[in-house]
């Protein structure tokens, strides 16, 4: 059985690391680092002037100094620095009440839509925003680099970090899953944009734009393929719409390389690593294996962990050969024949085999030129699959 991670469970792990607070034991209620941060939860003037507590009458001209030089408001009996130390109940709501207040800033920034994707790897929660947000504050709507916000718009590629070091990423990994009392309305129409890393987006539902940017980024669907019509817009941007009406509404995918279900996946990218898989399939196993959804998913996912196209090439040669693989007019035969139709001419068999012969080309490289020949895009239509995708099996 999982255990639920809870609310309180979040708090203890939290206090734990800004204070080394010990769930059910020692509580650092009056510790202060060497950055002037406070208490348990390490809190800093502005975060208690936000609160309420410090500085609100205007005592202290720099609440990002945390040298504590202003005076305090008594809200809930707080007149003082010593006070706060002692007041270990009041740093427990205090910590509950500056939740509320992170949540309402993520909300505004806009950045809730952004739960449940995963960005460069990272996935996001609320529990995980909340966390970073309180590591290095939500952002503003005037900077695209800094808190919160910065991380989230670089798709978790640049990952800022407090003053001790403490990552975006770190905190967003380890406070990842914990149940919070908020919820996110993914039902409305939102703009999910990833950023330089692989993502995985979703739009959960609604009418949403999901923007990959840079790398090989992925769009995720709950239903499976048939219940979705997909098209390929002159423009070059996708569209996906649940048929009947149904909750996913009609999506706009920018930038996006595959598409998951859970039957199939399409890969969409034909001028990059799908068309190179389809064009190899083609020219190795013949125009019929384009259809073998194994066959591509392996592929792609080759490719796409950095494999090179004369790698993969080679590889595929050698299932397709086997100890024959060296054999030079083997390998000439096979290409010629899946690409041309038929065997080459005993004349042209020795032009080719003697290519490979002098080295001027490899099995490899001479695969890629009849790969990317004209007769071979034609016989697995490279066109119409660049309006379709790709279909393949993720690899188990």
């Amino acid at each position: 059985m999982v255990t639920k991670k809870t609310y309180q469970d979040y708090f203890d792990v939290l206090g734990f690391n800004e204070s080394s607070s010990i769930p059910g034991g020692v509580q650092n209620y009056d510790t202060e680092n060497a950055f002037g941060f406070i208490g348990k939860y390490q809190f800093g003037e502005a975060a208690l002037f936000d609160l309420g507590y410090y500085g609100i009458d205007k005592s202290d001209g720099n609440l990002f100094k945390n040298d504590w030089i202003g005076n305090w408001s008594g809200k809930n009996g707080i007149n003082s620095k010593k006070d706060y130390f002692n007041q270990g109940s009041v740093q427990e709501t205090i910590i509950y009440d500056w939740h509320d207040i992170l949540w309402a800033r993520i909300k505004f920034l806009g950045l809730d839509a952004y739960e449940g994707q995963i960005l460069n790897g990272h996935l996001i929660t609320i529990s995980g925003m909340l966390a970073a947000s309180h590591l290095l504050g939500a952002g503003s709507q005037s900077s695209d680099t800094t808190g919160l916000r910065g991380y989230l718009l670089s798709g978790a590629v640049f990952s800022p970090e407090d003053a001790n070091g403490t990552t975006a990423n770190q905190y967003m990994t380890l406070f990842e899953g914990f149940q919070t009392p908020f919820v996110v309305d993914h039902s409305k129409a939102e703009i999910i944009p990833g950023g330089k890393g692989a993502d995985v987006l979703t739009g959960f539902g609604g009418d949403d734009t999901l923007i990959g940017k840079e790398n090989t980024d992925a769009a995720i669907y709950l239903n499976n393929s048939a219940e979705y019509d997909v098209e390929k817009n002159s423009d070059g941007i996708w569209t996906i719409k649940q048929k009947n009406s149904g909750l996913d509404g009609t999506d706009i995918l920018v930038d996006i390389e595959r598409i998951k279900f859970p039957d199939i996946s399409l890969a969409l990218d034909l001028a990059g690593n799908a068309g190179i898989t389809a064009k190899i399939l083609g020219a190795v196993f013949g125009r019929e294996s384009v259809s073998n959804k194994v066959y591509a998913g392996i592929g792609l996912s080759l490719l796409d962990d950095g494999m090179s196209y004369e790698a993969l090439m080679q590889l595929a040669i050698n299932v397709a050969l086997g100890a024959n693989a060296t054999n030079h007019t083997a390998v000439v035969d096979l290409l010629y024949e899946n690409v041309v139709g038929f065997k080459p001419s005993a004349a042209e068999e020795t032009y080719f085999v003697e290519l490979l012969d002098s080295g001027a080309y490899t099995a490899a490289s001479i695969g890629i030129v009849a790969a990317e020949n004209a007769l071979n895009q034609a016989n697995i239509d490279l066109v119409g699959l660049s309006q379709d995708g790709l279909a393949y099996f993720v690899p188990l």
